[in-house]
């Protein structure tokens, strides 16, 4: 059997004998919304537990909407629809100028957009009008005080200052955040390093997990994030394996956005029949392979279909390599894969975090990638490397025999593998 797997903005093949493939894991067939603007005015009419944005709008002067950034994949812009753009119209419809309208990218502790990756994401209608500012993890971040967890909240002075706060985004499903999208335009979108660290570094809990979002501690401490920061307002969107807009959601921020991960999950979610010794991971293409360190939602993804001991092969370009600096460090420097899952966690800084996630899978289960990542870069990092896909195959055949058992997971970064049976993550 040939499969077709995206590669950065190209395609790989997958040659496989019939006997080593138990069955081609993908999302459930579903057809994208066709009119995307109609469908947003109708859920912006009729909001999920709030009033419409323009009447909370109403008497106020300026507004932040907070937009991902561009590894997050959200479909901003595409040439039939702009999903800002009746956000925008709500806005002016309260009386709100194009100049006190400013957009604040979600970037994380990641690098700030370019202006290119700013048309490409959100428009030029949107970059030659508005304000379009990347948070900077490090610079102009202000106190909202301490949460629950002792955690304080430190945030983007642009959304302290705004009269009116949105936030629009993706919903997936999100390997230790239960699942992306909502309360995760403000932490980690739009905090300071030191809230996203002490956040993420409760990744070595045990209740940490894919698509659990009640009793994960890093999930409800974002909760509590966003509704001390004062969200008024969400909107945020689902998409199929075809990256179309399947479901639109908008309104209140907790209301609005569990609708909208229940609908990710019943989409998103996939069952198999039993447990295999090789998953053919591929992230899915540009942009979610642009990185080794973005591509850690589709290896955790995998592992959840592999026997102890099993084989990962990464289908990931990684035109910008590992991606994080820190995370490369952090791998390189360890002496053993115990060094790592023995970090104290109040040590764990951002990046670092990833590094002990992906320790967790690594001390399991091999990691074969297929990439643009050199060998020796791969290696002293635990990894192991293949040149192409014919040669990961010919490796997971003198590792398993000639029988092995796999599945293949086109888009990795987004299914959520369940056993047939089971009642996963809620």
């Amino acid at each position: 059997m040939e499969i077709d797997l995206k590669y950065g903005r190209s395609h790989k093949q997958l040659k496989l004998d019939d006997k080593n493939l138990i069955g081609v894991l993908k999302l459930k067939e579903s057809s994208g919304i066709s009119d995307v603007i109609a469908a947003e005015k109708e859920a912006l009419a009729n909001p999920i537990g709030s009033k419409k944005l323009s009447e909370i709008a109403q008497g106020k002067k300026t507004a932040c909407i907070v937009v991902s950034d561009y590894t997050r994949g959200c479909p901003y812009s595409r040439p039939d629809f702009n999903l800002l753009l009746p956000l925008i119209d709500e806005l002016h419809s309260a009386g709100i100028k194009d100049e006190d309208i400013k957009f604040l990218v979600g970037t994380g502790a990641h690098r700030a957009h370019t202006e290119q990756e700013n048309v490409d994401n959100f428009g030029k209608e949107i970059v030659d009008k508005y304000d379009i500012i990347s948070h900077d993890c490090d610079k102009n971040n202000v106190s909202l005080g301490t949460l629950s967890t002792g955690n304080e909240l430190l945030i983007d002075k642009v959304w302290v200052d705004a009269d009116v706060k949105v936030i629009s985004g993706l919903i997936t499903t999100h390997y230790f955040g239960g699942f992306s999208g909502g309360r995760k335009g403000v932490l980690p979108g739009i905090v300071a390093r030191e809230t996203i660290r002490k956040n993420h570094s409760m990744i070595v809990n045990r209740d940490v997990d894919i698509a659990k979002t009640k009793g994960n501690p890093i999930s409800d401490e974002m909760d509590e994030a966003a509704a001390k920061a004062g969200v008024n307002f969400l909107l945020n969107v689902v998409i199929n394996d075809k990256k179309e807009i399947a479901t639109i959601v908008a309104g209140d921020l907790d209301q609005a956005y569990e609708e909208g991960w229940r609908a990710c999950r019943e989409l998103y979610l996939v069952p198999f029949k039993e447990k295999a010794d090789v998953v053919f991971a591929c992230a899915g293409g540009y942009p979610k392979d642009v990185s080794l360190y973005q591509s850690q939602k589709t290896i955790n993804n995998g592992k959840l279909v592999l026997k102890e001991g099993g084989t990962i092969v990464l289908i990931s370009q990684c035109s910008e390599g590992i991606g994080s600096d820190t995370f490369a460090k952090w791998l390189a420097e360890a002496s053993s894969l115990d060094e790592l899952l023995n970090t104290d966690p109040t040590k764990i800084v951002v990046g670092g975090h990833t590094a002990v996630g992906n320790a967790k899978v690594l001390k399991r289960f091999d990691i074969l990638v297929v990439s643009s990542i050199p060998k020796d870069e791969l290696e002293t990092r635990f990894y192991e490397h293949a040149e192409g896909i014919d040669q990961a195959v010919e490796w997971v055949r003198k590792k398993h025999g000639e029988d092995f058992r796999s599945y293949v997971m086109p888009q990795g970064g987004l299914i959520y593998p369940c056993p047939e049976g089971e009642v996963c993550s809620p």
